[in-house]
């Protein structure tokens, strides 16, 4: 398997975007206990997948946000700093040892390393089951554990060609 070119110097990696533009938005609005922490959050956008990065406050002690190569976590780590809500900002490698290197940005308290799923949660300040009826959220989630339901968006016509995901 070969290994992609890096990008060239000066290429801008990352883009930060308004909050609502996350694909995790309605993920995150319907879960997040501190609602007020999302008009201070930013959808960090890397290629063309913007995701949420909310920051700390309220029961929220700290966040995280999956980069990949370092260059990428590097290059959000950049972007996030001097942002309020983004305090101690780090680049931490995770992962089995036998895999290749997945790179995350974290900032706030370090998360619990031996945390069951419910003391995560409390750290993240979020909870699995939202605490509001789906009807108060802005299409996000009809029940606990439902999936997602797609936000009214409207899409430019791509000027590219697609690339299917090796997801």
């Amino acid at each position: 398997m070969k290994t992609p070119p890096a990008p060239e110097r000066g290429a801008q990696l990352v883009t930060l975007l308004p909050p609502e533009d996350a694909y995790d938005y309605e993920f995150f609005a319907a879960r997040l206990h501190d609602q007020h922490l999302l008009h201070s959050s930013v959808a960090v956008r890397v290629f063309r997948a913007p995701l949420l990065a909310v920051p700390v406050g309220g029961l929220r002690r700290g966040g995280t946000i999956g980069a990949g190569p370092c260059a990428l976590a590097l290059a959000i780590r950049e972007a996030l700093l001097g942002r309020d809500g983004f305090p101690n900002l780090r680049v931490g490698l995770t992962g089995p040892r036998d895999q290749p290197p997945y790179w995350v940005v974290e900032w706030g308290e370090r998360p619990p390393s031996r945390a069951t799923d419910d003391e995560r949660a409390h750290f993240y300040g979020v909870c699995d089951c939202p605490a509001r009826p789906a009807a108060q959220l802005t299409a996000a989630v009809s029940r606990c554990g439902s999936q997602l339901l797609a936000r009214p968006t409207q899409y430019e016509p791509s000027t590219g060609r697609r690339r299917r995901s090796l997801r």
